[in-house]
């Protein structure tokens, strides 16, 4: 019996039902990104960022985060490269003095032309921003922006979910389709068998897990996040093969009478992963894989735990930094980054997204694929600003 993937390859006939997603190698317009942690931008601080291709300035004013365009609109100079702010409200460009106000990015002042007329009559690019749980969102997009929550991962601003401040983000040189594919694809968890995470928790888990129904995968309700849930419907693991005579088999396997769930692993338009619980019970974490450009994201990482109280918000910070973010950072999702990294020449230059061969497990990657396709809220494309 063909298998229901192979029916999608099948009926389709070299027209993939996810055309809009192959064009998204900059990410989705008209939604919200992380841009940075809280703690990564003082007051008075200014910093450069780049999303879906737009580079983005950023300063803190009285609290409040404000974002223009980082491009000063005489020549085309990155303020980021040298922040030159001379009042609490501006940004002077280093190069010429060109100077604008940041809350609605106003040209006031041109310091080596005092006179010149083209002060008032030019206007940077401003962005929404939103602060929540210790980041910084930004929306890359056209009009007013939607609700910050219907571009988060389910359960992210819970007022008892306790967000670890002091999360983690690196450059990672891939498309970040190829990141958040490899987040909850269902058998990548091959490459973390021998994981120090795995080894020390002595944790029982497959090779591969092969999904056979989509029934609960899809989550698309209107008027609430967008995405794809891998702990749902029928999942049939794989814990050892033969090759040759040599058996390949997980480096725990489950105890007769023990039964230890997977967790709960899904993505959420337009970039955001949830694996609850993870890395161990009662912690959540929650990924994002930012487009940078074609050919790079960043990744971030951070955890939450629910708790009553300040004192146990504390506690469980201290317990991320004293023990787990090094195991996960560098010890397990290392190998993810590898992966992704891996994977991105044969998709950027040897036609990648048309060559590749699909097979059972990545059901849950045919059905991203689609709902991204069929809900995000426009493509970004690379003349955006």
């Amino acid at each position: 019996m063909m298998h229901i993937l192979e029916q999608d390859a099948a009926l389709t006939a070299g027209t993939k039902p996810w055309q809009p997603y192959l064009a998204a190698a900059l990410g989705f317009r008209n939604h919200w990104y992380p841009a940075c942690y809280s703690q990564e931008l003082a007051e008075g601080q200014a910093r450069g960022e780049q999303l879906l291709g737009e580079r983005i300035l950023l300063k803190r004013i009285d609290g409040e985060v404000y974002a223009v365009q980082d491009r000063c609109l005489h020549r085309g100079v990155a303020f980021s490269v040298r922040p030159e702010c001379h009042s609490k409200h501006t940004i002077s460009c280093w190069y010429h003095g060109f100077t604008y106000d940041l809350r609605d990015g106003s040209l006031v002042a041109v310091i080596t032309d005092p006179e010149s007329a083209l002060v008032g009559k030019l206007q940077l690019r401003t962005y929404p921003v939103r602060e929540a749980k210790g980041l910084v969102f930004v929306f890359v997009g056209d009009g007013p922006p939607p609700e910050l929550r219907l571009d988060l991962q389910p359960g992210f601003l819970d007022s008892d979910l306790a967000i670890h401040p002091n999360g983690e983000r690196q450059l990672v040189r891939s498309n970040w389709r190829l990141a958040a594919e490899n987040g909850f694809d269902a058998a990548h968890i091959y490459i973390h068998r021998h994981s120090p995470l795995i080894v020390e928790q002595q944790r029982p888990l497959p090779l591969a897990t092969i999904l056979s129904s989509r029934e609960g995968m899809v989550v698309a309700e209107e008027g609430q996040p967008k995405g794809v849930v891998k702990g749902s419907g029928a999942r049939t693991p794989v814990w050892e093969v033969e090759i040759e005579g040599v058996k390949v088999r997980s480096r725990f396997l489950p105890r007769e009478g023990v039964r230890r769930t997977s967790p709960d692993t899904s993505m959420w338009l337009p970039c955001g992963l949830k694996v609850d619980p993870f890395p161990t019970e009662g912690i959540i974490q929650f990924e994002w894989y930012v487009p940078v450009d074609e050919h790079s994201h960043t990744y971030f990482v951070t955890w939450g735990k629910r708790v009553a109280s300040d004192r146990e918000a504390a506690a469980f910070s201290r317990e991320i930094e004293d023990h787990w973010k090094d195991l996960v950072v560098d010890k397990f999702n290392a190998d993810d980054v590898v992966a992704r990294e891996a994977m991105e020449r044969f998709y950027a230059e040897e036609d990648g997204w048309r060559r590749e061969r699909l097979y059972r497990p990545d059901l849950i990657i045919t059905e991203w694929r689609k709902l991204a396709s069929a809900h995000n809220r426009g493509i970004q494309r690379r003349a955006a600003v």
